[in-house]
């Protein structure tokens, strides 16, 4: 669960798009397993690059998918029909003009990262850096990046302080652009969402039918 969308997020967004103009944005979000469970601690990040001319149609078309205006995908797969919704809204991503860029730390240490927050770190170090050299060259260099915010303080500014680090070292520069908003006031943001729950089901073992619907337009990068 989110944060309900503030009164200026919009505003915020709005902003940015506005001065972004023509050029790509990537939405991005995250699914982590950090718990010492005996199962296998990942941490994973995912980001849909969505191009300027379809990003007003893809937002219509997911809006008239969800009527209600809210949506969890890990609710959704629940049910048989909820998971049939999965795959719906997962088929609005579409080869070429989508992207979908995937980082997988496959493995977080026990002993220096208990709750997995240097593994976050170094998933979306590891994006970002991917999304504005356009590594991958399936989209446009992209100056905006649009994550999911986080309930914790904490976290949206540990997001911040990895961005500002990328700039100094000189990964990305310092046009390139990170802003944290709630899915209320994006829903373009349902995206990565759902990218991280098919991505997750195939890399758990449970099923890859989800992912193998985005699989033709998504790139996995794994970090040991």
């Amino acid at each position: 669960m989110t944060p309900p969308a503030g009164p200026g997020q919009r505003g915020v967004l709005k902003g940015h798009y506005e001065q972004i103009g023509t050029g790509p944005i990537a939405y991005l979000d995250e699914t982590y397993h950090v718990e010492k469970d005996g199962r296998s601690r990942f941490y994973v990040m995912a980001a849909v690059v969505v191009l300027e001319p379809d990003r007003d149609a893809l937002r219509n078309e997911l809006d008239d998918l969800v009527p209600t205006g809210w949506w969890h995908t890990t609710n959704e797969l629940r049910s048989t029909d909820g998971r049939t919704h999965v795959r719906t809204l997962l088929e609005t991503l579409r080869v070429p003009d989508e992207t979908c860029l995937i980082v997988d730390k496959v493995s977080v240490d026990d002993d220096d990262d208990k709750d997995g927050t240097r593994a976050r770190g170094a998933v979306l170090g590891r994006l970002l850096t991917a999304l504005h050299t356009a590594e991958h060259g399936t989209h446009p260099p992209v100056e905006l990046a649009v994550i999911e915010e986080h309930r914790i303080a904490r976290i949206n500014n540990y997001d911040r302080a990895i961005r500002a680090d990328l700039i100094v070292s000189g990964a990305i520069a310092q046009s390139m652009a990170l802003v944290s908003v709630s899915p209320g006031s994006e829903h373009l943001l349902w995206l990565p969402d759902l990218a991280c729950s098919a991505y997750r089901q195939k890399k758990v073992g449970a099923r890859g039918d989800l992912f193998a619907v985005i699989e033709d337009l998504a790139h996995v990068m794994r970090l040991p």
